[in-house]
């Protein structure tokens, strides 16, 4: 069949489904089945020449034209809200937001908004996006979902987050996707009359991207063990579960587990802190 006849003029009226690090080995599979599954997909991506790869297979492998290319750069606030404007320029509803990009970086780097770059990308920035588009979601009500890591089980936040005094890899690594855990349980609250759910995905420890230095990944195993070491496609089964459920305040785990993300909650004095620290940072780059 000539692939032109399958062509067709992408929709107005779809909601978007929104997928940051779509380049990244678990966002092309989340990518790839929302494309199956004929929902309209915005390619939130860094590497742009990544992405436009990534669309044209997409496009080519699902017969799904509705596969928008934007650009995405969470290391800093500035840009975060260059993306959102751009989006809004679409004048589309968004249905769900699949927060999937993360960093793991070997060395201490600062972001343009003076704090410790896998912070900022992993936590702040994320929650800044996710916040600024809950009023695009759809009258219905939309999905917000958070990837979060098994080595958030490994660490506690310091007196002093989101600043980082102590730099080690992967425990500020650990840092950022538990505040990113933690958090995700005071937005599903404040959400939930928005008719909003915010759920986080476990997938794991993905032998990918970031662990592909064989110096990270033995310390990974020497930590969690291999057999929780999974590959992208297992891995994307939570965040799957997780979009498409209508419950919130949960962490999704696997083929059939799900877990209160309340249940994290150890130390409510910092939890609070927490809270109150990081919409402190946001607000101050909200509209007013």
């Amino acid at each position: 069949m000539n692939k032109d006849n399958s062509i067709k003029e992408p929709t107005t009226t779809k909601p978007l489904y929104v997928v940051t690090g779509a380049t990244g080995a678990m966002g092309r599979v989340i990518c790839k089945r929302l494309a199956m599954q004929g929902k309209d997909v915005i390619l939130a991506c860094r590497d742009m020449e990544k992405g436009e790869k990534l669309a044209k297979e997409l496009k080519e492998n699902t017969s799904n034209v509705d596969i928008i290319l934007m650009h995405l750069d969470l290391s800093s606030f500035a840009r975060v809200k260059a993306f959102v404007a751009e989006l809004s320029e679409l004048k589309r509803p968004v249905a769900a937001l699949i927060n999937n990009s993360a960093v793991l970086t070997r060395r201490r780097k600062t972001s343009a908004d003076g704090y410790e770059l896998t912070i900022q990308v992993n936590f702040l920035s994320t929650v800044l996006l996710s916040m600024l588009m809950v009023p695009m979601f759809q009258e219905k009500g939309g999905r917000i979902v958070m990837t979060t890591s098994l080595m958030r089980n490994f660490t506690s936040l310091p007196y002093e987050f989101p600043a980082v005094n102590n730099f080690v890899p992967l425990t500020t690594f650990a840092q950022s996707k538990l505040a990113l855990t933690l958090f995700s349980i005071y937005m599903s609250t404040t959400l939930r009359t928005r008719h909003v759910t915010v759920n986080c995905a476990d997938p794991g420890i993905i032998n990918a991207g970031m662990l592909t230095l064989s110096h990270w990944l033995d310390m990974v195993r020497d930590r969690v063990g291999q057999t929780l070491i999974h590959n992208p496609e297992d891995g994307a089964i939570a965040a799957m579960r997780a979009l498409e459920s209508s419950d919130t305040g949960f962490i999704f785990k696997g083929l059939d587990r799900q877990v209160k993300t309340s249940s994290l909650l150890k130390n409510r004095e910092v939890f609070i802190k927490l809270c109150n620290d990081t919409m402190r940072i946001i607000k101050a780059e909200m509209p007013s």
